[in-house]
């Protein structure tokens, strides 16, 4: 299973960002493959690439 996951390293407070966070470590422990994807496109161009 793969899983991409929005969890950036700047810490948020809100619900959906902790939320978002327990869901990506839960993914990590159970093996999955979790990538990142930025917020923003800066270092890749495009949503497209970032994928």
């Amino acid at each position: 299973m793969i899983v991409l996951s929005e969890l950036t390293e700047q810490i948020e407070v809100s619900a959906s960002a902790s939320e978002n966070k327990f869901m990506t470590e839960a993914a990590q422990l159970l093996g999955c493959k979790v990538y990142h994807i930025p917020r923003d496109f800066e270092r890749c161009g495009t949503a497209e690439n970032a994928l």
